[in-house]
């Protein structure tokens, strides 16, 4: 993990992340202040919220000019960590094919994660999630 000027995240903090579209790596962002705390190639987080602002969706498909308007809210667990087998559920989202996160087994929407795993350009979790708001 790679803090981002100075500033640290730990263990129980409440954090926003997102795929970082310039590096491929995962922001790390203070759900307070909205900082940027930190970049780390893969994130584990747990009590998961998964967001997506129709206005800024709106905005990216209108311009087809990407930005940050997607995101998991969640407790910090960890970075830079390799997944663990029982992830083995694929939640995705692309503004261009998906109004919102997606369990790609079912095809349907997620709004809640028990823990969640983030690689690559997807996130992962156990299965343990709320397809429902």
């Amino acid at each position: 993990m790679e803090f981002f000027k100075g500033r640290e995240v730990n263990t129980g903090d409440v954090v926003h992340v997102y795929r970082n579209l310039n590096t491929g790596n995962f922001s790390i962002r203070c759900s307070k202040t909205q900082k940027v705390l930190a970049h780390a190639r893969t994130v584990q987080l747990k009590d998961c919220t998964c967001t997506v602002s129709k206005s800024g969706r709106d905005k990216t498909l209108l311009e087809r000019r990407k930005r940050v308007h997607a995101w998991i809210k969640g407790t910090f667990i960890s970075a830079d960590q390799d997944k663990k087998e029982e992830f083995n559920r694929v939640i995705y989202y692309d503004p261009y094919k998906t109004e919102q996160f997606v369990d790609l087994m079912v095809n349907k929407p997620v709004y809640h994660l028990v823990e969640a795993h983030f690689e690559g350009s997807v996130v992962y979790s156990r299965g343990e999630h709320a397809l429902r708001k």
